[in-house]
């Protein structure tokens, strides 16, 4: 099979304030332009409805903090509110795969998350693991019940956000799941007080991530808008000369480490890369690196992906039900808990995870 990839390079709508409904506005017009250029998959940035919090790296008083904090929570979606599911539609109308960056407000915790789509079906989300740094102060954290390779019209996806990416073995787990197109996305800008070029650390884990995995990587990343940055300059004017307009990298990456889309870098834009799915079967052939290039006798990954709560609610009837379950049951129950990677439907995962605590 043979694809047309998007990945997008993009700020958000910002005017002086969030605008979280604006920047769904923009995101479904992106959908209908790659679908109109051929493309069957499209990717966005590291939270990229509303904005991503570039104050938690700066000086900002705890007051401030706290507004900018409810702005941002007051301008996040959940993933069955109407603004996702109206990015569901445009995907159903244009038959688009969408992978979109969103922080995602469950209750009153937000969590930085990728949405998946497929054609109008929201199969879940994957919430990052790790909010990096001052980060912390902003998102929630995620658990294993988000590391999942999605199978949709598109092909086996799965993603990580930015530095995610550091943790070689939630990149290893997304392997072993048979994961063909991993995700990548970030923020973009020129923020210069970081001792890092955040391009060329992009570009260095996206390539080695395809030769890693065996697989093609679709990077998306935001880049800062003359008004975003104007906006931070007012909020800390000591940020002059360090937070420049412009950054961010989009680019799609074979399973040998070539570039076939892009690089697209400091500009807004979208570019596009043919995926063909026999390229990983040739890299596979000299590399598999979950088949016969592992060593399970030397090392073994043990991978939690039980969804957490902070309440436990325990029945009465556990013990009973638990007395009564005959081998067969319990063998049945153990093959489910085997595949759970493999389950689509978010229900459907929860119900077998309570059934899997009873025994």
């Amino acid at each position: 099979m043979v694809l047309k990839a998007a990945a997008v390079i993009a700020s958000p709508v910002f005017d002086g304030v969030f605008n979280g409904d604006a920047t769904v506005e923009k995101t479904c017009r992106l959908i209908e332009e790659a679908a109109s250029n051929g493309a069957r998959l499209i990717v966005f940035p590291e939270t990229y409805i509303p904005i991503f919090p570039w104050w938690v790296y700066m000086a900002v008083s705890n007051l401030k903090q706290q507004e900018l904090f409810k702005q941002l929570y007051k301008h996040s979606f959940s993933v069955d509110s109407p603004q996702i599911k109206k990015i569901a539609q445009v995907c159903k109308q244009t038959g688009m795969v969408a992978v979109v960056g969103l922080n995602e407000k469950d209750g009153h915790t937000i969590y930085n998350s990728q949405v998946f789509i497929d054609q109008g079906k929201i199969l879940g989300t994957h919430r990052k693991l790790i909010p990096t740094g001052g980060e912390r102060t902003v998102w929630g954290r995620g658990d294993g019940s988000g590391i999942r390779v999605f199978e949709t019209s598109a092909g086996k996806i799965g993603g990580l956000i930015c530095y995610e990416h550091s943790m070689s073995l939630a990149r290893y787990t997304l392997y072993s799941m048979g994961e063909q197109i991993h995700v990548a996305n970030f923020p973009g800008a020129n923020f210069k007080s970081q001792q890092r070029d955040r391009n060329k650390v992009i570009d260095a884990i996206i390539r080695n991530l395809a030769f890693e995995g065996q697989l093609f990587v679709c990077n998306s990343t935001t880049t800062l808008s003359e008004e975003e940055k104007n906006f931070y300059l007012e909020l800390v004017p000591s940020n002059q000369g360090v937070l420049e307009a412009g950054g961010g990298i989009a680019a799609i990456v074979d399973p040998f480490s070539n570039y076939i889309g892009g690089p697209m870098e400091n500009q807004e834009g979208i570019v596009y890369g043919e995926i063909d799915f026999d390229k990983i079967i040739l890299a596979k052939h000299f590399v598999d690196c979950v088949g016969h290039y592992s060593r399970p006798d030397v090392f073994t990954l043990l991978f939690n992906n039980r969804r957490l709560t902070p309440v436990e609610r325990v029945s009465q009837f556990n013990h009973v039900f638990k007395s009564g379950l005959n081998q067969e049951v319990e063998q049945a129950i153990e093959v489910l808990k085997k595949n759970l990677h493999k389950v689509q439907d978010d229900e459907m995962v929860a119900a077998i995870e309570d059934l899997a605590r009873l025994i």
